[in-house]
């Protein structure tokens, strides 16, 4: 979230950590959708005075928060190791050594630069495949629409 462009500029700097964090979520959320990949956001707790309250859950996305005194790294750093077959984690973060890590561990790792633009690909298909949709929609509700009045003519 700190090094996308999207959250640098000076509206979404005025944004609270967690309203940033829900635009996060938002996106993450419609690019688990359109590619139907499982997505694990896990955000840092590690100075936090009380543990942040979790997000509804929502279908194909899960928001972890790292525990008071550990870092969100930390928190990778054990899901990865937990999981039977890491081939399958890849985890996005700009941070060199903890891509080392992970990937050590058998999991693959992309930066947050190159996954933003990779998700800003898919929802760019996203959106043409709605408009698609949408204008099918339109067109075939005008088609019937004037076929009824043609046929009772």
């Amino acid at each position: 979230m700190h090094t996308w462009k999207r959250f640098a500029t000076r509206k979404t700097r005025a944004l609270s950590l967690q309203q940033r964090r829900e635009e996060l979520v938002k996106l993450l959320l419609q690019f688990a959708d359109h590619s139907r990949r499982r997505v694990t956001v896990v955000f840092d707790g590690y100075a936090a005075k009380h543990k942040p309250e979790r997000n509804e859950p929502s279908p194909g996305i899960e928001i972890v928060f790292s525990e008071r005194g550990k870092t969100a790294d930390d928190a990778i750093e054990r899901m990865v190791s937990e999981t039977a077959d890491r081939t399958r984690i890849q985890v996005v973060t700009s941070d060199n050594v903890e891509r080392g890590t992970v990937e050590a561990m058998g999991a693959e790792s992309m930066s947050a630069e190159l996954f933003e633009a990779e998700m800003d690909a898919a929802l760019r298909d996203l959106a043409v495949e709605i408009r698609k949709h949408s204008h099918r929609r339109r067109t075939g509700t005008v088609r019937e629409h004037w076929k009824g009045r043609i046929d009772r003519a």
